[in-house]
């Protein structure tokens, strides 16, 4: 589908690059395409289908992405712009397996007042996958689309430019294909080859000045697949998707057909959890099997792991700026999802920003202009869209961290750190888990149909918090029991259950 607005013409014969076929690099391409724009992606990873990714022990190997074993979801926000934008494609993933998981399945209910939809629920449905279904689905779409070339196993060296010092021409890259090295003429190229990405990195050292921000986040995820057996079901979640300590998240994610994933966020600086041991799978499903609303997920009757327990600590804020202070330094060079703007994963905002702020590149690159300006013009345009939920997200974060600290007594446990602690609990485990009012008014924020703080904004919504903690009731009961834990010394224990004393050296040696 082509938009009907005005569309720079040189841009349309010449095209532009995209580096990277990740969720990215695929929606910067479609946003380009969708507005007559013709696009190259090349990806250094020879993309094959998620069977033939699938190894003997149930990981999904893609090479260039460490992270895939990790849950993924597209946000509703993000949904509903897929909806608009790409008729079919959602239909295509929900074809090829990935979840539709509307709010009725998580509202809260009781016996005699089932969960009831309303105008507007439609709008909260959410899409939830391993990665790697996500991707490919989209990776298929793409190739049918005219205009849009996918070359593999193209590994990009480095972008090329003549000048000596900032603003640089990006004219084209150079590749290596084949074991031969070649170059490319272009100048537009789209960076969406990920959080590692080093093609700045000549440049910056020539004396391109560039603005990183960069704050080191210390959560860290232990995370096992599972498959339903035959003939159960998804239980329903009741509430938000996972329970929320100060010192762990233990969450679930509904995946592909009959696939889920369990995951333990754990904070890094955390001498109990934060140990080789979470990877056990004893260990780590001894702690889910002491959290009620994790473990009727796991109950033997009802799943299977399909994969041993992985982790990913790298997580991290970040956001970058070609022009900082409107000075532009580098033009024709435009880096998209994790490349430019990132956030703790916990956040679910990964795959939204990078879809949506593929779009905001294409839509002001295509307006056309002076190069300078379609720099600060994109600059500017991420600003607006993402800065305000991103700061949110980065504070609420330092919150969760100075949580962790006080429950694991590395600070003071404070009146203040108390009550920030009981406000977490009743907003995140109990009062989304009793009234579905507030549940509502919570994903809104969280899916990006509103700001992040939205919801608190409301006084009703503190009344509906108070009132969903204190009235007494079959809902308040179940939200409690959900919200119940083991101690710190009881996963001590499980831990050193299923660890027994190494030998010391000198037994070793003997």
């Amino acid at each position: 589908m082509t938009l009907e607005v005005s569309v720079d013409s040189q841009l349309q014969a010449r095209g532009v690059v995209v580096i990277g076929a990740s969720i990215a690099g695929l929606s910067s391409a479609l946003a380009f395409n969708r507005r007559g724009i013709p696009v190259t992606i090349l990806e250094k990873d020879e993309l094959v289908d998620v069977e033939d990714q699938t190894t003997r022990n149930g990981i999904i190997q893609r090479r260039g992405v460490p992270h895939t074993m990790q849950p993924h979801f597209f946000l509703s926000s993000l949904r509903n712009a897929l909806n608009r934008w790409y008729p079919g494609l959602t239909e295509q993933m929900v074809e090829a397996g990935v979840k539709q998981v509307p709010v009725e399945q998580c509202l809260p209910s009781t016996r005699s007042i089932g969960a009831t939809s309303k105008p507007g629920d439609e709008d909260l449905t959410v899409l939830a996958s391993r990665r790697a279904v996500l991707e490919q689905a989209m990776r298929k779409y793409a190739e049918r689309q005219d205009g849009i070339t996918i070359r593999t196993s193209v590994k990009v060296l480095r972008v090329l430019s003549d000048d000596k010092r900032a603003p640089f021409q990006i004219h084209g890259l150079e590749y290596e294909e084949g074991g031969e090295t070649h170059t490319l003429s272009t100048e537009v190229i789209v960076d969406a080859s990920g959080r590692m990405t080093r093609l700045l990195d000549p440049l910056i050292a020539q004396g391109a000045h560039v603005d990183d921000f960069h704050y080191k986040s210390n959560s860290a995820y232990f995370t096992r697949h599972y498959r339903l057996r035959a003939g159960q079901e998804f239980p329903k979640f009741v509430g938000m998707p996972g329970v929320l300590f100060d010192d762990l998240v233990a969450t679930t994610f509904v995946a592909d057909d009959t696939n889920f994933v369990m995951s333990i966020v754990v904070n890094q600086g955390d001498s109990l959890l934060y140990d080789r041991a979470l990877s056990k799978p004893e260990v780590f499903e001894g702690i889910l099997r002491r959290i009620p609303k994790a473990a009727r997920w796991i109950e033997p009757d009802r799943a299977e792991p399909t994969s041993p327990v992985v982790s990913w600590a790298n997580m991290d804020f970040f956001w970058r700026k070609l022009a900082p202070g409107n000075d532009v330094q580098v033009l024709g060079y435009f880096p998209v999802g994790d490349t430019v703007i990132r956030s703790n994963p916990k956040f679910g905002r990964g795959c939204t920003w990078s879809v949506l702020g593929g779009d905001i590149l294409a839509d002001s690159l295509a307006r056309g202009g002076p190069p300078k300006e379609q720099v600060t013009d994109y600059q500017n345009a991420l600003e607006k869209r993402f800065r305000s939920e991103w700061d949110m997200m980065l504070a609420v974060d330092k919150d969760d961290q100075a949580r962790f600290e006080t429950r694991a007594g590395l600070v003071p446990n404070t009146i203040r750190s108390r009550a920030a602690s009981a406000i977490a609990h009743w907003t995140s485990n109990i009062a989304p888990t009793v009234d579905p009012t507030f549940y509502r008014e919570l994903v809104k924020s969280y899916y990006g149909l509103t700001s992040p703080a939205a919801w608190a904004k409301k006084p009703s919504n503190w009344l509906r918090v108070l009132r969903a903690n204190v009235v007494p009731g079959e809902s308040l009961r179940l939200a409690r029991k959900y919200a119940e834990r083991p101690s710190r010394d009881e996963i001590a224990s499980i831990i050193a259950f299923h660890s027994p004393p190494e030998k010391s050296p000198a037994n070793t040696d003997a």
